[in-house]
């Protein structure tokens, strides 16, 4: 019988409408009775049938030739409401209509990806694409895997084999193995079956799935023209193994997390088993496992307490059973985060392993002001030079400490509202973040000092790989007389021994007054901004003076529009600009003119000017000064701070300066967890869990 195709291939993409085409049904054995089918009421049958008409969803008629019965035919389609004995469906095919001459219909079958509902059918009629047809009383449910399958669509999928590469779609899919079919320019014939192949799945160009897989199945010659591969490895690195991991704990209330399944496209969400600020893992019977090691989830959410959302992406590292509970236990890495959900999940997974630990939560002023100044962090001398800003400099804080902007961070250390550690970070280059604000004051039998680096440390360990932090390297400003801070960083600088991992360099650090009368430059001297020779100059010398990263973490070559953007947006200001002093077109000396809102560090040294001094043989201080007084006037201020390198050019020139401070650079990947263990090591800045083992940070 010829059937019209009025419902042929509609609102289709190509990879649907390519699998409405009628096919040879290749699994005669499911109509065998084997003793393992469990009887269904026809009413439940007639409610699976609704349901797939509520959800648009589709069946499969299967089509017998009394003359061929191998070559039973399987078409697709779209139920309408049942109500009694008999159900009408619409078949969906592509055009041209299949010839069914001498095929009845059968069976329909209804495929939810782990098992089948079989049921007899009678035909009533066929009028057009319009079948008619009654149910039996009973049907029979019948389960066919051990791993739920799923329809994937719209998932394109290369196959590298033998250096050959050919193309294909992603045709069902489950966690433990998936089918693909080759595209119609793809050749079977020469195409290689035998070994492992390289597998790329793609979505529009992005990669979501990238392993060796093994084959379980050549399809060449069978009906449907499928090959099945399945992963070769149960786990993978996102990142290089790590030997100070940050502690991962099971919680209560747990999180949860949902997102869109990448290869066939349905809500998913399940309860995360244990979780840290690096990964979390999730718990499913074998039957519903749905995730794959290497597999890349784009877009997913972490939720906790129904009230806080944390969004981020994820890849799948492994999967493992657990066949005493019949559970397999699936693990993801964060492989991206942004700046208020790694918080917001920091601060909650560092609360469950201290109840004190804040990271960047709303602070009380008061309680900050009081800190400050009770731990001396605000001295005499500092308050003199904030004292006429104390109002702007009290709304900077504000906005700091209440807004939540994503260029900064602080942690504290908090009991009944009093402060007794914080510790600061801000945004302050492209590729870096600078460490400030480190105080504390004891509180009862804990060390509050070492608590706020733990957390620090914690944290950093956590997001220095995230691309969207920009977390390359972190630096911090010290005085090297302050020895616990000079042991907690130089220390380890000193005991690395590679400046190209931990730099160290001294800056002359004095306050210059820009309302000053000051000669103007000599004759023959220029200020210009600096050209790429300029900076090619400038890194020469660093490199031969001192050998560090300060250049790099300062990205100086590099534009920095995106962090202006994010001041801007934050309502502070943000600029940085390189100007060389030369003598007869010659450079003398650099100038890195940073601007930022005024007491953003309290030292101002995000607001001031650090100056290289290359050749100080012609360059007097009074030349010097006349350069820094014609810089300082984009700062409106009458004293700006100014750093100077080297250290001993000051003392050569017979000037006095205030302090001296060090520069400790850290470049995060991979000498962060270098420095974590060094914290443990010397410090103690570790976790100590219930059953009192240390676990480190």
């Amino acid at each position: 019988m010829k059937v019209d195709n009025g419902l042929s291939a509609y609102d289709l993409s190509p990879e649907q409408a390519a699998s409405l085409t009628p096919r040879i049904f290749g699994h005669q054995e499911l109509l065998m009775m084997t003793g393992d089918e469990k009887k269904i009421p026809r009413s439940r049958l007639v409610n699976k049938l609704n349901q797939l008409n509520f959800i648009d969803g589709s069946l499969s008629m299967i089509f017998f030739h009394p003359q061929h019965l191998r070559e039973s035919l399987l078409l697709e389609a779209r139920p309408e409401p049942c109500i009694g004995n008999d159900f009408t469906c619409h078949l969906v095919f592509n055009d041209p209509a299949p010839e069914l001459t001498g095929y009845q219909p059968r069976f329909l079958m209804i495929d939810d990806g782990l098992g089948v509902m079989l049921a007899p059918v009678r035909l009533l009629g066929l009028n057009r694409h319009i079948l008619t047809a009654s149910l039996p009383e009973e049907g029979l449910m019948k389960t066919r895997r051990l791993t739920r399958r799923h329809r994937c669509r719209g998932i394109a999928c290369e196959i590298i084999s033998n250096g050959a590469t050919y193309d294909g779609t992603l045709i069902d899919f489950t966690a433990n193995a998936f089918s693909v079919q080759l595209s119609e320019s793809g050749s079977e014939t020469d195409f290689n079956h035998s070994g492992v192949a390289r597998i790329n799945l793609l979505q529009g160009g992005v990669k979501l799935y990238s392993g060796a897989c093994r084959p379980l199945r050549n399809g060449s010659h069978m009906p449907d023209g499928r090959f099945v591969y399945a992963p070769v490895h149960e786990e993978i690195r996102v990142f290089p193994q790590r030997k100070t991991r940050n502690p991962r704990r099971q919680i209560a209330p747990s999180f949860t997390i949902s997102f869109q399944h990448p290869f066939f496209r349905k809500r998913i969400e399940r309860d995360i088993f244990d979780v840290s600020t690096s990964g979390f893992s999730i718990q499913d019977t074998p039957q519903e496992q749905m995730l794959m090691a290497g597999m890349v989830i784009p877009e997913l959410t972490i939720h906790y307490a129904g009230i806080i959302e944390m969004k981020c992406s994820a890849q799948v590292v492994y999967h493992r059973e657990d066949r005493e509970n019949n559970l397999v236990q699936s693990g993801l890495a964060i492989t991206d985060m942004d700046v208020r959900s790694y918080s917001r999940l920091n601060h909650l997974v560092g609360a469950h392993l201290d109840a004190h630990a804040r990271v960047s939560t709303t602070v009380d002023m008061s309680a900050l002001w009081e800190f400050f100044f009770d731990t001396s962090f605000i001295y005499g001398e500092k308050y003199q030079h904030l004292h006429p800003h104390r109002n702007s400099f009290k709304e900077t804080y504000r906005k700091l400490y209440q807004d939540d902007p994503e260029i900064a961070r602080h942690f504290t250390y908090e009991k009944n509202g009093k402060i007794y550690g914080h510790i600061a970070m801000v945004h302050a280059y492209e590729p870096s973040w600078v460490i400030h604000h480190f105080s504390a004051k004891p509180m009862e039998s804990k060390i509050p000092g070492l608590l706020i680096l733990r957390q620090i440390a914690h944290y950093l360990n956590g997001c220095y790989r995230f691309r969207s932090y920009g977390i390359h390297y972190v630096m911090t400003y010290y005085r090297p007389d302050n020895k616990v801070v000079s042991k907690i960083f130089g220390g380890f600088a000193r005991e690395l021994g590679n400046a190209k991992g931990s730099s160290l360099d001294l800056f002359s650090y004095l306050y210059v007054h820009t309302s000053a009368r000051t000669n103007p430059l000599p004759a023959d001297w220029t200020i210009r901004q600096c050209t790429a020779d300029d900076f090619s100059a400038l890194k020469q010398f660093y490199e031969k003076s001192s050998g560090g990263l300060l250049l790099d973490a300062f990205g100086l070559d590099a534009p920095m529009d995106a962090l202006k953007e994010s001041f801007r947006n934050a309502g502070f200001q943000r600029d940085c600009r390189t100007c060389c002093l030369c003598f007869d077109g010659k450079p003398k000396a650099f100038f890195i003119v940073n601007r930022s809102d005024r007491c953003l560090n309290l030292s101002d040294l995000l607001n001031g000017i650090k100056i290289f001094v290359t050749d100080d043989r012609p360059l007097e201080w009074s030349t010097l000064l006349s350069a820094i007084s014609v810089l300082g006037s984009d700062y409106h201020e009458d004293q700006i701070p100014v750093l100077i390198y080297p250290v001993d050019y000051l003392a050569a020139q017979g000037i006095k300066t205030d302090k001296n401070y060090e520069l400790w650079i850290l470049k995060t990947d991979p000498f962060l967890e270098q420095y974590t263990d060094y914290m443990a090591r010397k410090f103690r800045t570790k976790y100590r869990t219930t059953d009192g083992k240390n676990t480190p940070v």
